[in-house]
């Protein structure tokens, strides 16, 4: 079977037990590998085995294999759970954006397009819908549920020129993977759309930030969270000065249920010296599938900011991250995968 550089994606990404299948799909989650702990003897001699014999293959595995080792490198500078962040990570900075669906229409200059205000919805959140084009006469809108034929609820959307749009309350929308059909008469042709999202019960609430203080090299930043479902929980959050953007932070736990606490940690190396108005961002509350096939929950957050007056940061220790072991046999890994010569 031929191997391709694809290949060598796929055998590194399954190897990477903290890389969420979907938040790769969704453009949440970059390319911050973890390296298992040992590299067992028959998973090497099993891609051994498997290496290409074709020079051009061969090329292409080891091509795609040093473009990650280099970032993997370069990401080593800093901890894994404070990652630089800038205005160009888009996909950091808005991890809940959707993505519109459109389409050219025969006659018009402009696409028609179908948007919601978000991908991800926590009940009882309401979902806006809106089309945006030239030509709209009529439009309606039906729920369903994905992989069904049944329409769950309908409505029509309210045209205003260019746009008709309507807000879907959460009394008639369904738990699950949700379809939303369009279908418009623009000019007197029939266009469909159609968009997916998620609708889901809540699982967590993060409530506060709870406290914060400096050890060592870390900002500590202690998050209060009410716990409606226990778990594995993930939650993110950005970091700011100001209005620029710093740091992306991750921190895991597993939490029970009722009050319960989860730490995000700001390596010093993502902090300046002069950072004078330190604040938290777009926080995402994650509840990560403990079994084969089951989907990843998400929870709400009832602060969209929070602001760290009180931290000194010139109590940071400035010394610079230093690679774990396990980081260290993770490039080992991608640099011999790469043909790299030590």
């Amino acid at each position: 079977m031929m191997i391709s550089a694809l290949v060598a994606l796929i055998i590194w990404f399954s190897m990477t037990p903290d890389v969420n299948a979907e938040s790769m799909v969704l453009g949440e989650t970059k390319l911050v590998v973890t390296v298992p702990k040992v590299i067992e003897e028959e998973k090497v001699t099993t891609l051994a085995a498997s290496e290409p014999n074709d020079p051009v293959e061969k090329m292409q595995v080891e091509t795609a294999a040093q473009n990650i080792a280099i970032g993997y490198r370069e990401s080593l500078k800093f901890a894994p759970y404070s990652q630089p962040l800038t205005v160009n990570d888009k996909d950091r900075l808005n991890p809940n954006k959707f993505i519109p669906i459109s389409t050219p229409i025969f006659g018009e200059e402009q696409p028609v397009s179908l948007s919601l205000n978000k991908f991800r919805f926590i009940k009882p959140e309401p979902v806006e819908v809106w089309l945006e084009g030239d030509g709209i006469q009529s439009a309606q809108v039906q729920v369903g549920i994905v992989g069904e034929k049944n329409t769950v609820y309908s409505a029509e959307l309210q045209v205003n020129g260019g746009r008709a749009e309507t807000t879907l309350a959460a009394i008639n929308l369904p738990i699950g993977d949700i379809s939303v059909k369009a279908i418009a008469d623009i000019n007197g042709q029939e266009v469909i759309l159609v968009a997916h999202a998620k609708y889901m019960k809540p699982s967590a609430k993060l409530i506060n930030v709870a406290s914060v203080a400096v050890e060592q090299s870390d900002l500590l930043i202690s998050l209060q969270l009410d716990v409606q479902e226990a778990g594995i929980y993930r939650v993110r959050a950005n970091l700011y000065d100001g209005e620029l953007p710093l740091a992306h932070l991750v921190g895991k736990r597993k939490l029970g249920t009722g009050k319960e606490f989860i730490t995000l940690k700001a390596h010093q190396s993502v902090i300046p010296q002069a950072a004078k108005a330190l604040e938290l961002r777009t926080f995402v509350v994650e509840r990560m599938s403990s079994i084969p096939g089951e989907g990843t929950r998400y929870g709400t957050s009832e602060i969209t900011d929070a602001a760290l007056p009180d931290v000194d940061i010139s109590k940071l220790d400035r010394t610079p991250y230093t690679p774990s072991e396990k980081e260290l046999a993770s490039l080992a890994f991608l640099e011999q995968l790469a043909g790299a010569k030590n």
